[in-house]
């Protein structure tokens, strides 16, 4: 079986399309760029938020002033149709809508791979890198290409943060929040809102007081932890940027709490897709 299974669905016809990609990203370049968004099954079926998910595709459109037609519902049927014929257990799904034919979904399809216990307990390692989206709002999968070339300089972090006079934004494949002086910090402007991040920020005030403004590099001595936190891998520590270790250079207690926290809350929110 290839590493990743694509189908193209236009009206009720779906066809498998044949590729050499050995990633989600791999697929992409080779299938078309669009508006696209990327999620995980859980087991017996369900999903996370797939609506919240459809509706930032067709915002992203609407930012980018190009055409969406489809419908949720249309949607979440050519998805559940591609999943069935794929026939992985517990997949991870990019779904695309290309610029080149907006009539139209590709649905890549791969075993999810879920970020190892030792990741969980003991945290990633992320870079600085200087750059941001150049349309925010906009989940445009002409951003890979440019998310592969700053990850071609930095291949031994887990990833990237973006930085933009001074202030860190997202990462490049994440949402990123750091506590400082007891507070969580995360950026509201300048980077994509992610599914998870709004799920963060729904469980979060119950932890810790929450600002909504980016921390500034000239900061990072003084945060005490860090998370990136992304749909299919949930909330992640952060333990060291650009090999500066951050607190005692191990998972903090808050970011336990807010894991947790997020964890329960997925549980109670999951659908069948």
């Amino acid at each position: 079986m290839p590493d990743i299974l694509v189908y193209q669905i236009i009206a009720q016809s779906i066809e498998q399309i044949p590729t050499t990609a050995k990633t989600m990203d791999e697929a992409t370049l080779q299938t078309g760029h669009g508006i696209y968004s990327v999620f995980r099954l859980y087991p017996g079926t369900r999903v996370l938020r797939l609506d919240h998910h459809l509706s930032r595709m067709r915002r992203s459109a609407e930012a980018l002033d190009t055409p969406f037609p489809l419908s949720n519902e249309w949607l979440r049927e050519a998805t559940r149709s591609a999943v069935e014929q794929a026939g992985i257990d517990l997949p991870r799904i990019r779904l695309t809508v290309p610029f080149s034919n907006p009539e139209s979904v590709i649905v890549a399809i791969e075993p999810f791979n879920p970020p190892s216990a030792g990741v969980t307990a003991e945290g990633v390692r992320v870079a600085l890198c200087q750059g941001r989206r150049e349309r925010p709002t906009a989940k445009d999968s002409r951003f890979i290409e440019t998310r592969s070339q700053l990850k071609a300089n930095h291949a031994n972090v887990y990833e990237l943060l973006l930085v933009d006079k001074g202030y860190i934004l997202e990462g490049a494949s994440s949402n990123f929040y750091a506590i400082l002086e007891g507070r969580l910090h995360t950026a509201n402007t300048g980077m994509l809102e992610g599914i998870a991040r709004s799920i963060v920020l729904s469980v979060a005030p119950a932890i810790l007081p929450v600002e909504l403004t980016p921390v500034h590099i000239d900061q990072l001595p003084q945060v005490t932890e860090a998370m990136i936190t992304s749909a299919s891998r949930g909330v992640l520590p952060v333990v060291e940027i650009d090999g500066n270790p951050l607190g005692n250079g191990k998972p903090g207690s808050f970011t336990d709490k807010i894991r947790s926290a997020y964890d329960a809350l997925v549980e109670q929110e999951l659908e069948t897709l």
